[in-house]
This record gives C-alpha cells, structure tokens and sequence, in this order.
C-alpha cells in the first residue's frame, strides 16, 4: 500500500449547519432552473432587462420548497453621511433565513424619483443575487437548444446539409 504525498488545496465548500433546510432546498429548487425572463427594454443601451415583476415571479416559484422572501429600505448613518440599502431577507419554513444588503445608486437622492428607481434597481439585483436567479440570456439559450436542421432554400428546393434532397 501506498501513501500519497500530495495535498488536495482546493477550497471545499462547506455547509453552514445553521441554514442546513435553507441550502437544501435552495439546491432543489435551483435543479428547476429557475431564470427571469427580460421583457424590460432600455433603448439608451439598447439591450433588455429582466424586470422586479419578472424576478419577483421566479422568485414565487421557490415557495414549493418552502423558500420565501421580503425586501425593506435601511439606512445606516456613517461619517460624513448616510448610506440608503435595501435589505433582503431569504427565508425557508424552518426558520432559518440568510440576510443581504444592496446599496440603493441615485444621482439626487432627494429626488423621489431618482430614489425610486434607485430602489427598484437594488431591490431587482439584491433579490436575484439573494437567490442565484439568472436572467435568461439569448447566447445562452442558444448555446442549449439541440440543434436544429438549417434548410436552405435552392430554387424549389430544401436541403439538410447533408447533401441528401
């Protein structure tokens, strides 16, 4: 019999027997692949977004595991100013819970406006960070799509490229 010398270095994640029920069934839930879709638009960026009310549902889906959420407005005062976060809790139906906190961004936080959006924004971003929820992302959606038969059009004709008609 031999010993092996070498050591095994990498990290190992370790379980927190204190959220035990909680990252059980966050694992079961996420085995349901759970994404946002993106139906908000940004035209500036011309890109999409995945917005409150759709990271808000997905998130619903997780209450068939006993996962639930709630979002507040924080504050915390600090030298020189405050600090204005929203503050995500994730909770599971044995009690135990995990806590995250998002900055709240706004050029004018006297702005209600600005401070609303601010808010959305932090809540939107915490709440998919609290959870692991992805956005669906078209390049990724491409990339697992089994593949389908391109047909190319030659006068009256299709072909699958395989040479065959």
């Amino acid at each position: 019999m031999t010993k092996s010398t070498s050591k095994d270095s990498s990290p190992k994640a370790k379980s927190d027997p204190k959220i035990q029920h909680l990252e059980q069934a966050l694992v079961a839930w996420h085995k349901t692949l759970p994404s946002a879709s993106r139906g908000g638009s940004n035209p500036h960026f011309r890109s999409s977004y995945s917005t409150l009310e759709e990271v808000i549902a997905v998130a619903e889906t997780a209450t068939e595991f006993g996962i639930t959420f709630t979002q507040l407005t924080d504050f915390q005062v600090v030298e020189g100013g405050v600090i204005e976060y929203v503050r995500t809790w994730i909770m599971h139906e044995s009690g135990e819970r995990l806590e995250a906190r998002t900055l709240i961004k706004a050029k004018d936080k006297s702005n209600p406006q600005q401070m609303g959006s601010g808010i959305t924004y932090a809540k939107r971003y915490g709440l998919q960070a609290a959870l692991g929820i992805p956005s669906e992302d078209d390049d990724a959606n491409a990339a697992t799509k089994p593949k389908v038969e391109e047909v190319v059009e030659f006068g009256n004709k299709a072909t699958n490229n395989d040479g065959g008609w």
